[in-house]
């Protein structure tokens, strides 16, 4: 296989086709290598571009494997097993350089997103409508051009800049905004960070003013492009917005699963907590590279759960089911892996990228910074109380509350990516574990992102690198 593109520059210049099933961005089969003005004509061939952006989400350097294991590997939630196959071993060292081939792929394929979401919504625009029907199917079909650049800027954000309180207003460095796709944008500079979310913000409104509300199964519709505008918003610190949009997701009429059902999260597709998830079917089977093999006893088995996350638990967490315990032939004897899929090597489960129980924890995180503790601790009793019914009340206030929160989070959303996010943005030191040993990180840090690729660096004369690298 070829290897992925090398720069956003790259990206754009080859964007004169959309590939909606190629495994590589550079394998474009002929009949694929569509003329730029002809690639989105109608309906049909916008859905295929869209489809195509999707699929990009499924590489093992997005949210196929890099989005989930980086942000957990790099604190306390998994560790690499003694015997690995030396993928993110940097990241488990805490010794990542500029040429790490992990931060580039995820860098090179979250901007394939970007270019690609960007030029459907630039053509969906130029397309005639002929009825009411056939401009409600483009708008739809441009809502989630919208919301899908909006979600990987949001991760190139995350990933490789400090997070939004970093500095005064938010002025600190971020990533380049991509608007448009053509020859003076090939070689952008990197916007600041309050510039990227306004950005992000921007599309997110657009999504949801375009996006219906019926599911679509594999797609965004307008509650999840609001779930994702809450994170967003929680990321801000935009606490109002943050609230008023998690309750209008946690309202719309999704319902978490029950504790006796618990399972049915990850061997359920589809099921009525899950309000946006990546589609794997067989056909897409990305064999070894795929999360369940990463993880699963049968497969690699690289990440393994950390004893610390373990002992979080109580007794009778319902979320323990989540985690196996046995042992590892040829390394540890008491091991516990990541069970979030089951499929394991069989083939990729479907990926859950934003679920209701995350919109209780964001609503909660919400209400305590505006003085509504109360509020807070109900939330945290729905999610806390589904996962152990034996918990009655949550009684913890002011700094305590927010430790409860976070400690929520890390059981609720452990393995999913979000737990170096929710530590950094709370300002928080880290402890990396790395099986019996550890390394302690302290707040602020520049190794808490990932660098800028050198590629790019030496590819986009406008790029500068993130500090410390």
């Amino acid at each position: 296989m070829k290897k992925q593109i090398i720069s956003i520059y790259t990206a754009i210049i080859l964007m004169a086709g959309f590939t909606a099933c190629s495994n590589d961005f550079l394998d474009i089969k002929p009949e694929q290598n569509v003329a730029d003005e002809d690639a989105i004509t109608d309906v049909n061939t916008l859905k295929t571009a869209i489809n195509g952006v999707y699929s990009r989400l499924q590489s093992s350097d997005y949210y196929g494997r890099s989005m989930y294991v980086i942000p957990e590997l790099m604190a306390d939630n998994l560790f690499l097993s003694s015997r690995n196959t030396g993928r993110y071993l940097d990241y488990d060292n805490f010794v990542v350089a500029d040429e790490d081939t992990f931060a580039e792929g995820a860098w090179d394929v979250m901007y394939e997103v970007v270019v690609n979401a960007t030029k459907a919504i630039v053509r969906g625009q130029e397309i005639e409508s002929t009825s009411q029907a056939h401009q409600n199917q483009l708008n739809a079909l441009i809502g989630e051009a919208y919301a899908l650049r909006a979600l990987a800027h949001f991760d190139l954000v995350r990933m490789f800049a400090q997070p939004y309180n970093y500095s005064e207003n938010a002025a600190h460095l971020g990533i380049a905004v991509i608007k448009t796709v053509s020859a003076d944008e090939i070689k952008p500079a990197r916007s600041s960070v309050k510039e990227v979310y306004d950005h992000i913000n921007d599309d997110l409104n657009q999504a949801i003013a375009f996006l219906p509300n019926s599911n679509n199964n594999g797609h965004f519709n307008a509650t999840a492009a609001k779930a994702l505008a809450a994170r967003v918003a929680l990321y801000q610190e935009d606490y109002d917005r943050a609230i008023a949009l998690s309750t209008e997701v946690i309202n719309n009429g999704n319902q978490l699963i029950s504790n006796s059902n618990y399972f049915d999260i990850w061997d359920q597709e589809f099921n009525s907590e899950s309000l946006f998830e990546i589609v794997n079917t067989i056909a897409d089977n990305p064999g070894t590279n795929s999360l369940g093999h990463y993880f699963d006893v049968n497969g690699y088995a690289d990440a393994l759960v950390a004893e610390d996350l373990i002992n979080a638990f109580d007794a009778n967490d319902i979320r323990l089911e989540a985690i196996l315990e046995g042992s590892k032939p040829g390394a540890e004897e008491l091991a516990f892996f990541v069970g979030k899929f089951p499929k394991g090597t069989s083939h990729d489960d479907n990926i859950r990228i934003l679920r209701l129980s995350e919109q209780y924890l964001i609503r909660a995180e919400a209400y305590v910074n505006v003085n509504e503790e109360e509020l807070a601790q109900e939330d945290i009793l729905t999610i806390a109380q589904r996962a152990n019914p034996s918990v009655t009340e949550i009684t913890e206030t002011g700094a305590a509350l927010i430790d409860r929160i976070l400690l929520e989070r890390r059981k609720e959303l452990a393995f999913e990516g979000h737990r170096l996010f929710d530590l950094n943005r709370n300002k928080r030191s880290v402890t990396i574990i790395q099986g019996d040993q550890s390394i302690q990180a302290e707040y602020p840090n520049d190794k808490f992102i990932l660098p800028i690729p050198l590629s790019e660096l030496n590819a986009n004369t406008n790029m500068v690198p993130n500090p410390g690298y």
